[in-house]
């Protein structure tokens, strides 16, 4: 499979660090505080950009003076301003300090400095190289958000809008948002202007770059348009798939076989790239369109080498100590056998109805795999469960409820 080419572009964010806490925070003073106490807010600010992108918030002194004139550049109070008119270089806060400077007569004369503080206002936008005939501007939140449909709104925002094309179909786009979720301070310390203790990001970009894995190894997932990336915000970019629920196949002997194969070569590549589906026998995030079936959401994965904790880096090490690598491949094809017979029994009464249907699915894992035809023996032992089986998915389960 080719690899995916992008085409980047550098965006002003609609968004900064401060709409992120007046957001999260629900902060209707949040501006008039900045105003009264913008040292220790700047210190909170660090704190929270931290939290947020791993990063400090870095503040240039003397670089450039502020729009001072622009209608845009508004008082917090007294030598605190905030910018975000069209001059995009001089968006964020403004810190103004009088003190004194020589000047070319070596005399000192009384000098305005100037501090500027970013707050994230710039951001990238990764545009898939095979639609360079659409406007980049096309994928800006500002510009799809007013005509887009709302599909969910719980963990993240879900939209749907729709692209025209000259001369053809108009293409369906799901523009997938970032889950951003918060721990609070119960009793903050006297130096926070905030109770943010803690920022947990689950990334679209995470998504993004499984579904490029998959792509590459194979498997039918929906064409990734681009990525839009900002500190608070995030949007990736699907097309739109064709097809129906895969369950509404399975009383035909012919899609039933088609989809059989494709999910044992799905189920394979996710093992070969080290992943766990949280619900992978479902059909909720699965979509058949007659001759191919899609994994359409990536969401929900786990390491499937949790809980075993390797030291993968120990294993390549030593280039002539081949003990702790073979132990390690006699491990893993346990594992991936594993997933296959938790799989099956899950399968047990729908997609897979018989003897033969398990050995189909079985010898297609084999085959996405890499390894050799498995015998008939080695397929009933695969297929054969004790009376009380439990899978890994349950067990993980049992054990995170204790």
């Amino acid at each position: 499979m080719s690899t995916m080419k992008f085409d980047r572009y550098r965006v002003s964010s609609r968004k900064d660090l401060l709409h992120f806490v007046a957001d999260t925070l629900s902060g209707a003073n949040l501006y008039t505080d900045i105003g009264k106490h913008p040292k220790e807010w700047i210190e909170e600010l660090c704190i929270i950009n931290g939290m947020l992108t791993g990063e400090n918030l870095v503040a240039g002194i003397g670089i450039r003076m502020p729009p001072e004139n622009d209608p845009d550049f508004q008082r917090l109070g007294e030598n605190v301003f905030l910018y975000r008119g069209q001059k995009e270089n001089s968006r964020g806060l403004w810190l103004s300090e009088q003190t004194k400077i020589h000047n070319s007569e070596m005399k000192l004369v009384p000098y305005t400095q100037w501090t500027h503080y970013r707050m994230g206002s710039w951001g990238t936008l990764s545009v898939n190289a095979d639609f360079s005939d659409i406007p980049y501007e096309t994928f800006l939140p500002e510009n799809f958000e007013p005509k887009s449909k709302v599909v969910k709104n719980d963990k993240r925002p879900i939209l749907f809008f729709e692209i025209p094309r000259n001369g053809g179909k108009a293409l369906g786009v799901y523009a997938k948002g970032c889950n951003i979720s918060t721990s609070r301070l119960y009793n903050p310390p006297s130096y926070r202007r905030t109770n943010l203790i803690g920022i947990e990001k689950v990334s679209s970009r995470n998504e993004m770059d499984r579904i490029i894995k998959l792509h590459e190894h194979g498997i039918h997932v929906p064409v990734v348009f681009g990525y839009y990336e900002t500190p608070t915000e995030e949007f990736l970019f699907l097309k739109n798939v064709e097809g129906t629920d895969p369950s509404k196949f399975l009383d035909s002997k012919k899609e039933r076989r088609i989809i059989i194969e494709q999910d044992a070569g799905m189920l394979a590549a996710l093992c070969a790239l080290g992943y766990r589906k949280i619900g992978f026998q479902s059909y909720d995030d699965k979509i058949f369109d007659g001759k191919n079936l899609y994994l359409i959401d990536t969401e929900e994965f786990d390491d499937l080498y949790f809980p075993e904790n390797i030291d993968f880096r120990d294993l390549v090490l030593n280039p002539v100590e081949r003990s702790k690598l073979d132990d390690f491949r006699s491990m893993q094809r346990d594992l991936f056998i594993q997933t296959l017979r938790d799989a099956i029994y899950e399968y047990r009464k729908t997609l897979l109805r018989n003897s033969d249907d398990m050995s189909l699915y079985v010898k297609k894992f084999y085959e996405k795999i890499g390894w050799k035809e498995p015998s008939r023996s080695e397929i009933n032992k695969i297929i054969t469960y004790p009376k009380n089986y439990i899978t890994m998915s349950h067990h993980i389960g049992m054990m995170m409820e204790e």
